[in-house]
């Protein structure tokens, strides 16, 4: 699996653009924080690929890329992290768009979710495999799953309600907001706990509110690290030694507090790197602004294979797998920019937006 790391940093390479002694201003753009999505989605997919029950093993490149097994719940903290950015941003910036959250990204999240779901269903029954109604409806929700992968839509739901309801709690006053929203957070990651859940149901949650955080803190921040050339170039150096060594520490203890030191100077590194660097590549763009549609539906053809027990060769299972999560992701991008335009723009030009 090692191996297809190779076409993914060519891909992180091409386009690539330095800034040489000025920083970029735009180093959080929605372009650029869809790019670097872009990357892990592919390391997301990889990941999925290599523990699926299909997949027959690579030998050698199996035991590479176990390494990455550890950067299973590191690979979905970027897309929480910029998630919370940029609701932090949008409101700051947006007027009224707290007041359009409901519609605009709860309601559209989980229609989009409700059509990923049909094909699960149509192929439970097809495979003659027992569904409950209550399995079914709490699938709408992320609680539980048709065999898609869940925890994420379930925890990204809440996520949206309780900044909604963070931030109308405190009339939209940042830092007030920032605090309660990131309370409630840490209350439904005692709430998963407690309902039983493993861990990577609520390991991740908090970069949420800590992205809420960077959108808050990001002037002051800039102010440090941008102070001029030696201390970006030092701080960069930090972040990257502070990571590798946190990422260290958890392969060897799986402790969930370094986890999440780990992840922190993940985005630390990331966040830095891009000041000077600009990834600026038309395929990580669209994996980025894709990634939903690549996420909910990728089990797809990995449960059909495994369903007919077919041996594949494991390099030619993992282009097939590739092949055609991109192909149901890009027909999937196709209807659902359908719904988003007959179905909820509809509904917001008769309300009179």
């Amino acid at each position: 699996m090692s191996i297809f790391l190779l076409p993914l940093a060519v891909l992180c390479l091409v386009d690539i653009r330095f800034s040489g002694k000025d920083f970029r201003a735009d180093y959080c753009a929605p372009r650029a924080t869809a790019c670097v999505n872009g990357v892990f989605t592919v390391l997301v997919l990889m990941h999925h690929v290599i523990t699926s029950g299909a997949y027959n093993g690579g030998g050698l490149l199996d035991e590479i890329f176990s390494r990455y097994i550890h950067l299973s719940q590191l690979i979905v903290v970027p897309f929480l992290f910029f998630s919370g950015y940029g609701i932090a941003e949008s409101i700051k910036n947006k007027p009224g768009y707290l007041k359009k959250m409901p519609k605009n990204r709860l309601l559209t999240t989980w229609l989009h979710l409700v059509l990923a779901l049909v094909p699960y269903f149509m192929m439970n029954l097809c495979f003659g495999e027992e569904m409950t109604v209550w399995q079914v409806l709490l699938s709408t929700i992320g609680w539980d799953s048709l065999g898609n992968s869940n925890w994420f839509m379930f925890v990204i739901f809440a996520l949206y309600m309780l900044v909604m309801l963070g931030y109308a709690i405190c009339r939209e006053k940042p830092v007030p907001s920032a605090i309660v929203t990131t309370v409630l957070t840490c209350g439904l990651t005692v709430a998963l706990i407690a309902a039983g859940k493993e861990s990577h149901w609520w390991n991740t949650a908090i970069f949420f509110p800590l992205g809420i955080w960077f959108s808050l803190l990001r002037p002051a921040i800039e102010k440090i690290i941008q102070k001029n050339n030696t201390v970006y170039w030092i701080c960069f150096a930090l972040s990257a030694v502070l990571f590798a060594g946190t990422h260290f520490l958890f392969c060897k203890t799986n402790k969930v507090i370094v986890f999440m030191a780990d992840g922190a100077f993940m985005m630390a590194f990331i966040l830095i790197g891009l000041m000077k660097f600009k990834i600026e590549n038309a395929v990580l763009f669209w994996l980025g602004k894709n990634l939903f549609g690549i996420y909910i539906l990728q089990r797809l053809p990995m449960r059909f294979i495994e369903h007919f027990g077919w041996q594949i060769n494991p390099y030619i299972y993992t282009l097939l797998i590739f092949a055609i999560a991109l192909l149901l992701a890009f027909v999937f991008g196709k209807l659902t920019g359908i719904i988003d335009r007959k179905l909820l723009k509809k509904g917001a030009a008769k309300a009179g937006k």
